[in-house]
């Protein structure tokens, strides 16, 4: 097994320190980390960029457009997969030379598999990163791909479209997800800082990053940044709409792993960061096509109608996920109703000056 390199630092009060520098296995110095995110500015300027992640997607204000379809290569083949507690997540690698590749969509190029990683909050009301009409999702796996063209990881976080991050919103119910037994049957195992094993369900990589095929096109597209220290605004973000499902003793397992200050790692996310003028992106899944001229980092929005996957693994996929459906949040009707007030207000006032 290749080593999994662990960097120490201390943690003071929030407990997320700088995962994707530990995810990317970077040569990076060791860190001394603030209390809050709020104070990461002060060390890198690039954590109050106008890029940062993540973010409140209000659907009322996102944007509808077509991508060309986006492309799963390498997922359903078995992998060897390695969980990992580098101290601030749970983490799971593959290190497999037939690595999972993702293209198309709001990219086009060809990205690859690096590791996947979970945001989790101390209660099952929140843990998200990105919010969906202000409301939190009890967690949020990330998958991290990095752009093949540079040649490695490491090369890759020199470009502004080096990586791409794929969002996974869950939603804590009553119901256990069978695709998190064999992980969270492992994670008494990894409770220490440092500590990795190998995960028995070498078909884990297929069933948390394509799940679906088919609502895999159903998504949020935006341009922002890693989310912790140095905060690098490299990255396409693809949040998918659609929420799964985890139980809430499954969700509970990720709490009892420690942290690199000794204590249980309770929560591990960063508030929403400022949008800024940036245009979020909503792929139309639809029959129809809808013209545009945008383009999103490298990849062109086409006109291309998204043709649905018809496999059987996806119908089977379909088939379970309807015995537990999860909405999202729509818009709050008051927000509606009170720029409704404000134009009648100003008609009001307005008319006597006629």
């Amino acid at each position: 097994m290749k080593s999994l390199k662990q960097n120490s630092t201390t943690a003071t009060g929030f407990q997320e320190v700088y995962p994707y520098q530990f995810f990317l296995e970077l040569p990076v110095p060791r860190y001394q980390v603030r209390s809050s995110p709020s104070s990461w500015g002060d060390d890198y300027k690039t954590c109050l960029g106008k890029f940062q992640s993540p973010i409140d997607i209000r659907e009322k204000d996102v944007t509808t457009v077509s991508f060309t379809q986006l492309e799963f290569s390498n997922v359903n083949n078995s992998h060897t997969a390695y969980m990992t507690n580098n101290g601030h997540t749970v983490m799971i690698q593959s290190f497999d030379p037939n690595a999972p590749l993702i293209s198309g969509g709001p990219i086009n190029d060809t990205y690859v598999f690096q590791q996947l990683h979970f945001h989790w909050g101390q209660n099952d009301n929140l843990g998200s990163e990105d919010l969906i009409n202000n409301h939190s999702f009890s967690m949020e796996l990330h998958a991290v791909f990095w752009k093949k063209d540079y040649g490695s990881s490491e090369a890759a976080l020199k470009h502004d479209d080096g990586l791409t991050v794929l969002g996974y919103l869950y939603q804590a119910t009553d119901k256990s997800n069978p695709v998190f037994d064999s992980i969270t049957w492992q994670i008494p195992d990894i409770t220490g800082v440092g500590s990795n094993i190998t995960i028995n369900d070498t078909s884990v990589l297929s069933k948390l990053i394509a799940p679906d095929l088919a609502s895999a096109q159903n998504y949020f597209t935006y341009r922002g940044s890693l989310t912790t220290p140095p905060c690098l605004e490299i990255v396409q973000w693809i949040d998918f709409v659609q929420p799964q499902y985890i139980s809430h003793e499954q969700l509970a397992a990720f709490r009892i792993i420690q942290s690199t200050d000794g204590t249980n790692l309770t929560h591990n996310f960063r508030p929403v960061q400022p949008l800024d003028g940036r245009i979020v992106y909503r792929n139309n899944v639809t029959t129809e096509s809808t013209s545009a001229s945008s383009t999103v980092m490298s990849g062109t929005v086409s006109t291309t109608t998204v043709s649905k996957q018809t496999t059987s693994s996806t119908a089977k996929a379909t088939k379970e996920s309807e015995a537990t459906t999860i909405t999202v949040p729509e818009q709050s009707n008051s927000e509606n109703s009170m720029d409704t007030f404000v134009v009648m207000l100003g008609i009001i006032f307005l008319l006597p000056h006629q």
